[in-house]
């Protein structure tokens, strides 16, 4: 949905200082409805209306979202991982167990060590000693485990404790012997999930079970490093069906938008921007909840929903741009909004039913006045496309079609192309419409015109996305350039939404 702009990291020292003024700001403000702030009128002067009323002066009832954690998918499907290693990044150790209802992590364990890796072991996989004895509970158990060093499982529906993880009989009975230990050599008839340490499991999910999950210990502000990030929360590790491990981040909702935040736009940029940013995240968030909830979490961390990794490059403003805004959702009419946003318009966004098939009030497409008080890479672009170019992306997509010799565009009311007619040199005809006029053809977004020559088109527009909802260059110009607040910046973008 969201497309990261590659013009932010290049951009990102420079933002701070793109505040190009224009002489006449009302002329681009006045005709949009938004009133223009007096040169040098801080956010902080400017009036703020409640939005949230009725035209008879009653209130719209805004119902809490009821979202405190999320879900987010890490590495997941193709992506899934054979085994995850963990550290705790304080240098702590860990909480061992399982997300009770997904969201709620339930401990077991708890261990020293600082680092653990979740893997899979298929049946007939690691053998260990079986200590004798069966416990009347998992406590028991555990006091006992915790005397040989071992770990506890109900195995047969009895509690146990088992010592040590081997490849083979024969290496787990020679443990056995050396250390004197009572019991005998196991190994389960069902794969299961283990977290070892050191290549010793220290724990393993009880037979059947297919997820594991860990704290660290500082708890849900700890950090805990996985793939070279740094995350907030705890991380549960699914088997899929393929004997893959699913990774998978719960965190606070909160600290969620700040992993969210630096990675959609730049920590350099306005605060009001940084704020209406974070709030457009939450609210994407609490809206797209068990989104994926077939593959077992509410997002994904890339720009199928929102572009996350956790602290890394987090800062002390954008932190503080979510922990302003915190709770705070776009809300139209008491109901949390469908948010989208994008780099640039290039100077009008469009209608949701026309990219997203999304029919809201709130996605409203309108000339966006704004953007052109700044410069940015990317503001402008072109590309040619030969026939035989556009015949290919075409049929990548699943679309039968031959060498393109003509093509026309439909054009929303904003300018912006809606649908595009092709026709091959078989004389076949062909319409696409919404995101794919210019996903297919691989343009920067909806905004051009097509130049036809001999063999090739020229496609020449302006803006980076895909227009609908909030775009970030023009937050950027709103709170820079014409001093609007965070939530000037929602009404302009979201028709007849407040902020709640």
């Amino acid at each position: 949905m969201l497309r990261k702009s590659a013009l932010l990291k290049n951009f990102m020292a420079l933002a701070a200082s793109l505040f190009l003024c224009l002489p006449d700001s009302a002329a681009f403000a006045e005709p949009y409805g938004i009133e223009p702030l007096e040169k040098g009128y801080t956010a902080a002067q400017s009036t703020q209306l409640d939005r949230s009323l009725y035209a008879d002066g009653s209130r719209y009832e805004n119902p809490p979202a009821e979202l405190e954690t999320v879900r987010i998918g890490i590495d997941y499907g193709k992506e899934a991982v054979g085994k995850a290693l963990f550290k705790n990044f304080s240098g702590g150790g860990f909480a061992l167990g399982y997300y009770a209802g997904g969201r709620s992590f339930i401990e077991l364990f708890r261990t020293e060590k600082s680092s653990v890796e979740v893997s899979f072991s298929a049946g007939g996989g690691s053998w260990h000693i079986l200590i004798d004895g069966e416990y009347e509970s998992r406590d028991k158990a555990e006091i006992a485990a915790l005397a040989y060093g071992g770990f506890t499982r109900e195995i047969d529906g009895k509690h146990r404790v088992l010592y040590g993880s081997y490849s083979s009989r024969a290496e787990a009975e020679k443990i056995r012997d050396r250390f004197r230990l009572p019991g005998t050599a196991y190994c389960s008839e069902k794969g299961r999930l283990s977290i070892s340490s050191g290549g010793e499991i220290i724990f393993s999910a009880e037979e059947g079970e297919t997820a594991l999950a860990l704290l660290p210990l500082e708890g849900e502000k700890g950090l805990t490093e996985y793939g070279g990030e740094r995350y907030h929360g705890g991380f549960e590790c699914a088997l899929n069906e393929a004997g893959m491990l699913n990774v998978i981040n719960c965190v606070e909702l909160e600290d969620y938008v700040k992993g969210v935040i630096p990675y959609e736009m730049s920590y350099a940029w306005p605060y009001e921007a940084l704020k209406a940013q974070a709030v457009c995240a939450r609210t994407y968030a609490v809206y797209n909840q068990d989104k994926y909830a077939e593959m077992g979490f509410d997002l994904t961390d890339d720009t199928e929903s929102q572009v996350y990794r956790g602290t890394k490059e987090a800062n002390e403003l954008s932190d503080s741009a979510v922990d302003s805004t915190a709770g705070q959702l776009v809300r139209w009419r008491g109901e949390i909004c469908e948010v989208y946003y994008f780099a640039s318009d290039g100077g009008a966004t469009e209608d949701g039913i026309n990219v997203f098939d999304a029919d809201r009030p709130y996605l409203t497409g309108k000339p966006d006045p704004f953007e052109q008080a700044v410069d940015f890479t990317g503001e402008s672009w072109s590309t040619r496309r030969s026939g035989e170019n556009i015949a290919g992306r075409l049929q990548s997509r699943g679309y039968e079609i031959g060498t393109v010799c003509a093509l026309q565009a439909e054009y929303s009311d904003t300018g912006n192309v809606i649908a595009i007619s092709f026709t091959d040199i078989d004389g076949n005809n062909l319409r696409i419409q919404g995101r794919e006029c210019y996903t297919t053809l691989g343009l920067s977004n909806c905004r051009f015109h097509i130049a036809q020559e001999e063999n090739s088109f020229t496609f020449a527009g302006s803006g980076w996305g895909h227009n609908c909802g909030m775009s970030q260059w023009g937050a950027n110009a709103m709170a820079s350039v014409y001093g609007y607040d965070y939530e000037d910046i929602i009404r302009f973008y979201f028709t007849g939404a407040y902020i709640a």
